[in-house]
């Protein structure tokens, strides 16, 4: 069940403890990262947003984070480069980064578009 979370004060939230795939209905939540994750992603559909929030770990620790698109979607802005299935990593997550991709419904590289990040994201080579 989303609840209120202060990373994003104001906005709903889940724990994310592990791999995750999303769906239709996560969007609008924010995915408040806690463990090393790979958050796949649905595809593409016109009115999904998702934001991705690095917290820590119950250690104290950096997650090692990795957004997987689905395999015919891409995800540009930010400056990456238009190509389809690759991964968007948090190069060097620090607690507060996040990454907010909107769903475009056309597939291929403009699946996904970054309408926002904090932080250092990359993309798979």
């Amino acid at each position: 069940m989303p609840k209120l979370n202060s990373p994003r004060v104001g906005y709903n939230s889940v724990d994310v403890t592990g791999n995750k795939t999303l769906t239709a209905a996560d969007s609008g939540i924010v995915q408040d990262v806690k463990a090393n994750a790979v958050i796949t992603l649905p595809a593409t559909a016109a009115g999904l947003r998702f934001v991705i929030h690095v917290n820590q770990t119950s250690a104290g620790k950096k997650p090692t984070v990795s957004i997987a698109p689905n395999s015919a979607d891409g995800v540009t802005g930010n400056g990456f480069t238009a190509a389809v299935n690759k991964a968007i990593n948090a190069t060097s997550a620090e607690f507060g980064d996040f990454i907010e991709l909107s769903g475009t419904g056309t597939t291929g590289v403009t699946g996904w578009i970054v309408d926002g990040s904090a932080g250092t994201w990359s993309r798979a080579a």
